[in-house]
């Protein structure tokens, strides 16, 4: 036993069966404490566990009933500061802080000051402005603790420093029916008020209890050995230990793992369900590692985002969330809710959730009808903003905890605590907060809340490992101990001054308020008391280089201190001690058993046997495949690897199919992707994704134009009129509004600036168009002529033709295509030009590149409908299309025109058949130029740069035949 369990024992011998009461800091502290005293063979009776609070409670329970008092929680304690700033500052009364906006971090500081003062019992009234550096800033504090207890006072609200002035003077007068006997620790750092209480009731009858202290001189005692190692971060820290002992055969519930950093929690919490084993941790997790933690917290995503669809099926993905159908008896999956909210087009925007209503009518779907009422009724639950941009945080937090509730899945009893815990905090807010936001603001202060809310504390359990702070190491008796994280930053850490209340400050205050000095102290203290009282095996070591912020960390002097006590040696100093570490514990175990999956990989990698085929292709059979795909890559003949496939029969299919001039362009750009799209009819999800410096997507703007201008070209013509800057400038942009308006309601914009930046961006676009058809000679006829789309279609625009256009390719085949035409003007008898609106760069569209390979096709085969069209609107008459071509009429394209003279349909019909014989050979191997991967949706199917590498080797080596129809059509200039 070590010494603090020897001095109990004595009492408990001294006073088998007298009343004692052990005071400590938690309850669960005094539990462990008389549980490792039971294990250590001392019987014991009449034991009880107290706390101050507890002890405080008792005293003053009745008063504080009969007077309708409730305790204050500690997590609202920094709300109610900050609402006693903001109005303070809105009133003008401070000085000092008045420059400074009433925000979390500054609120934080001055609740952690001011909770200091109150613990040492220094009231509002009794503190002195001058004795501060500043009599504005002695001012300020004055006034904003004495706002405090004002707000207390008018709340009927006590804090736990209140509760234990109260409980103080009524001391006197409570009187306990037996005689207690008070047993306390002699290291524990109590505030003023808790060591007044314990004075107050035990009088005389207090037995403080000493511990093991650790001499500067001497060796630890009572440990069978002392060992160090270093680490390569965090996570290779925490599972040295588990390699240890797992290597000792060592039973979890004999082990203690103290840690100085919080990250520490996270990382082994982590591990324990990586590798599946019990953990209990003495100060509980953060609650942002429970399932109801995280669903708040992507609920604040959710909300921050502007209600973003591609932030809510992520938290629907990630398994925590819960959404019932039929009155709660059916669950809708997941997917399902991902795919519905993906195709009901709705992106973010609160709004734009209306548009689940629509899809909801228009499908019947039962899912997405439970789906939209729930998400519905959730977002008429958040508060609105009003004109200023803020929120009411109150409802906020209420509205939240209701969102918690309904949607959390518990999975078990830490999710069950955490849910309750959440919801009773975010309820707490709401009955308390007056405070208004913005919701940027309230989001980041629950978010901060989420991080400093601990839940599922617990002392060792049977079977669990046992994680623990080392502040608390003390009370645990367990032979073996782990302490981690004693690098230099973070043990003992730097030496700060509170911002709030200096040095200087607090000895003029008062004399028991504690000083940074003192701080720096009370942990060296700690640490070593602990150190001093573990008995069996110890093991002392910390992370040497930090692999997040890629740097070295030092150890901690106090390892320096014990290495020098092993050795029995002052002198010794760092370069000994680092010396002695040897190499740094990394990702792989050495000569150890691998703890998973992944050590033994690395293992077999460090053992140079990964690379043998069979033990991966064993595991992995998509590996294996994948290897099989590089390996043929590598050959001189194209496989089906690179998009090689047997060769294909195309007269039933070309009797079948309907091209468009689209289709046959991407063929010509690349084939490959040719072939993902069109033939394995491989889409990329469409999904409406935010980016808050863009509101329409170049294709949706160039929908927009052709809207505007095919409006505005059949407004004019039906006038018998011609654009005239002058006259139609207004008929434009009216038009131009009413199609901004409508894609403003289907697509959000992201802010205001940019919705006004790319509307003033369109109203040059229409700008350039009204000024460069001014300069046009020809006359406009036909806008929006369908060919091959029905005769729905045909009626609609007026004119067209609703069967395909039938292109005789003079071999017994004919290929058939459909289309829009944007427009067809006539510039004399019978002979008319055909545009095709083109909104974005004119660079691609050089003089001489009438084919551009294949890739610019669309002018010539919309003058043989355009022909064949005008031949139905005028029967009898011979029209003929001589030109056709392209307008640029926005910003980027300057109102330039590309006009392409039509002639040699022989080389056109050559060319369409050196594209067929492309896909009947299946060479549906990848551009060998790359210039349209930047715009391809498949660049992370194929892999872009390799198979650009790849289709180069193959172009070029003149061997590859299958090649040749490729080749020939980079001749199509």
């Amino acid at each position: 036993m070590n010494h603090l369990l020897t001095e109990m024992a004595k009492v408990c011998e001294k006073y088998p069966v007298e009343e004692k009461r052990l005071v400590v800091p938690s309850y669960q502290t005094g539990h462990v404490l008389c549980e490792t005293l039971s294990q250590a063979g001392v019987g014991w009776v009449n034991l009880r566990t107290e706390t101050p609070t507890g002890l405080a409670l008792q005293i003053a329970g009745d008063y504080l009933t009969e007077r309708h008092i409730t305790l204050l929680d500690g997590c609202l304690t920094s709300y109610v500061v900050i609402e006693i700033l903001q109005r303070l500052q809105e009133r003008g009364e401070l000085h000092f802080f008045n420059k400074q906006k009433a925000t979390r971090g500054l609120a934080a500081a001055l609740t952690a000051s001011l909770l200091e003062l109150r613990e040492s019992n220094v009231t509002g009234s009794s503190l002195v402005p001058d004795t501060f550096v500043s009599s504005e800033k002695g001012q300020d504090i004055k006034l904003i603790l004495q706002e405090y207890e004002r707000y207390l006072e008018e709340h009927s609200l006590l804090d736990p420093s209140g509760l234990l002035a109260l409980a103080v003077q009524l001391a006197t007068s409570y009187n306990s029916e037996d005689e207690i006997i008070y047993l306390m620790p002699s290291f524990v750092q109590w505030t003023p008020l808790q060591r007044k209480l314990i004075n107050a009731l035990a009088g005389e009858k207090l037995f403080t209890l000493a511990v093991d202290t650790l001499q500067d001189n001497q060796p630890l005692k009572g440990h069978s050995t002392v060992s160090f190692y270093h680490a390569y971060g965090i996570t290779n820290e925490l599972r040295e230990v588990l390699r240890r002992l797992h290597a000792g055969r060592i039973p979890l519930d004999q082990v203690t793992v103290a840690y100085t950093n919080e990250e520490y929690v996270s990382a082994m919490y982590s591990l324990s369900h990586t590798l599946d084993f019990g953990l209990t941790v003495f100060e509980g997790i953060s609650a942002f590692l429970t399932g109801p933690g995280r669903t708040l917290q992507g609920i604040l995503s959710w909300v921050n985002s502007d209600f973003s669809t591609g932030v809510l099926n992520n938290l629907l993905l990630s398994g925590d969330l819960v959404i019932k159908a039929d009155g709660g008896q059916k669950e809708i999956t997941p997917h399902q809710a991902v795919r519905i909210l993906r195709d009901a087009g709705i992106g973010w925007g609160k709004d734009r959730y209306q548009l689940l209503e629509c899809y909801t009518q228009k499908m019947g779907n039962e899912q997405a009808q439970q789906l939209n009422s729930v998400l519905q009724s959730l977002i008429k639950q958040l508060p609105e903003e009003n004109d200023e941009g803020y929120i009411p945080f109150g409802d906020f937090c209420r509205a939240l905890s209701e969102m918690v509730q309904l949607l959390t899945r518990v999975k078990g009893d830490l999710d069950s605590t955490a849910l309750t815990v959440i919801t009773s905090c975010l309820k707490g807010i709401g009955e308390l907060s007056s405070l208004e936001m913005t919701v940027e603001e309230a989001v980041d202060s629950l978010t901060d809340l989420l991080k400093n809310l601990k839940v599922g504390s617990s002392g060792p359990q049977p079977g669990q490992l046992h994680l623990s702070s080392y502040r608390n190491l003390v009370w645990s008796g367990r032979p073996y101990t782990f302490v981690v994280g004693l690098d230099a930053n973070s043990f003992p850490g730097s030496l700060r001054q509170d911002p709030v209340l200096l040095d200087s400050e607090r000895k003029n205050i008062h004399d028991e308020l504690p000083l940074s000095v003192n701080k720096l102290e009370e942990k060296l203290s700690t640490m070593a008391n602990a150190l001093a009282s573990r008995r069996g095996e110890l093991v002392l070591s910390y992370q040497s280089f930090d692999v997040i912020d890629n740097r070295e960390l030092f150890p901690a002097p106090l390892l320096l201190q014990i290495y020098r006590q092993m050795k029995a040696d002052p002198l010794l100093d760092y370069s000994d001690f680092l010396s002695s570490l040897g190499e740094p514990v990394g990702y792989s175990c050495g000569n150890a058993d691998p703890l998973d999956e992944v050590e033994w990989w690395l293992c077999i990698n460090k053992a140079g046997e990964l690379f043998e085929q069979t033990v991966v292709s064993n595991c992995y059979s998509n590996i294996s495949s994948g290897q099989k795909a590089l390996d043929a890559r590598q050959l001189s003949e194209p496989t089906e690897y690179d998009g090689a496939l047997p060769e294909l029969d195309l007269a039933q299919s070309l009797s079948s199919h309907i091209f468009s001039s689209s289709q046959i362009e991407y063929l010509a750009g690349c084939p490959y992707a040719f072939f993902l799209r069109y033939v394995l009819r491989v889409q990329p999800p469409e999904e409406i994704l935010f980016d808050p410096s863009k509101w329409l997507d170049p294709l949706t703007r160039g929908t927009l134009l052709h809207s505007v201008f095919c409006d505005f070209m059949r407004q004019v013509k039906a006038r018998g009129e011609r654009p005239d800057l002058e006259r139609h400038q207004i008929l434009l942009r009216d038009i131009a509004e009413h199609q901004i308006n409508y894609y403003k309601q289907m697509i959000p914009p992201p802010s205001k600036l940019v919705y006004q930046r790319e509307v003033n961006e369109l109203f040059d676009s229409c700008h350039v168009f009204l000024t460069a058809e001014m300069q046009r000679d020809s006359e406009p006829l036909f806008f929006e002529v369908p060919f091959g789309l029905g005769p729905d279609e045909v009626a609609k625009a007026g004119c067209g033709l609703a069967r395909p256009i039938s292109i005789d390719l003079r071999d017994g085949r004919f290929i058939r295509f459909r289309g829009v035409i944007d427009r067809i003007d006539r510039i004399g008898w019978d002979v008319y030009c055909v545009w095709d609106y083109k909104t974005g760069s004119a660079r691609d569209y050089g003089e001489q590149l009438y084919y551009n390979k294949g890739r610019q096709i669309q002018h010539a085969l919309y003058a043989i409908a355009a022909e064949e069209i005008l031949k139905k609107e005028f029967p009898g008459r011979s029209p003929k299309v001589k030109f056709a071509g392209y307008l640029f009429p926005s910003v980027r394209g300057e109102g330039r025109q590309v006009v392409r003279e039509v002639a040699n349909r022989q080389k056109l019909v050559e060319l369409l058949k050196t594209l067929l014989e492309i896909m009947e050979k299946g060479t549906f191997v990848a551009s060998h130029e790359g210039s349209q991967c930047h715009y391809c949706d498949y660049q992370l199917v194929c892999g872009q740069e390799a198979a650009v590498k790849r289709a180069k080797l193959l172009f070029e080596n003149r061997a590859v035949r299958r090649l040749d129809p490729w080749r020939r059509l980079q001749e199509y200039v």
